[in-house]
């Protein structure tokens, strides 16, 4: 489902157990200054969730902050799903995944193999498989997303 409203995405993320999942494009996607991991950090800091890092943004989130952070691949978290939970990432099993810094295909990717767990795509680019994601924007308009969402999240 499209999404045009963070604060409505804000209000039900804070009533789920949230995972969230760093890929490669925190680190190299700039919005206004910002890194796309900036964002992913206030997402985590502000829901008070874990964050399951690429190798490329395990470094780069721990920096920012994020003690709960875990180097993980998408894919081991996704297989982790199927099963009774048992990683060390997130005390329990996540209702709900957040994708950040994935590119449009490894999100429909990982949103189609997630079992029993809802996932939010806060990219640029419109994932249909998502239960959530952000409407194809450019990339100012997906700037003010963030800054919204993060915004309605609180402190």
């Amino acid at each position: 489902m499209s999404l045009k409203e963070p604060a409505a995405l804000a209000e039900y993320l804070k009533k789920k157990k949230v995972l969230v999942l760093t890929g490669f494009l925190c680190e190299e996607v700039e919005l206004q200054g910002k890194k796309l991991g900036d964002y992913a950090a206030d997402i985590a800091r502000r829901l008070g969730a874990p964050v399951a890092a690429g190798a490329t943004t395990a470094v780069a989130m721990k920096q920012r902050g994020l003690p709960g952070t875990k180097k993980m691949f998408a894919a081991e978290v996704v297989n982790y799903l199927r099963y009774p939970w048992q990683d060390s990432v997130a005390p329990a099993k996540p209702e709900l995944l957040v994708l950040m810094g994935y590119d449009r295909q490894s999100c429909g990717s990982l949103a189609s193999a997630a079992r029993d767990t809802e996932t939010v795509s806060l990219g640029n680019a419109y994932v249909p498989e998502a239960t959530f994601s952000f409407p194809d924007c450019s990339w100012h308009r997906w700037h003010l997303l963030l800054e919204e969402l993060v915004q309605a999240l609180g402190k």
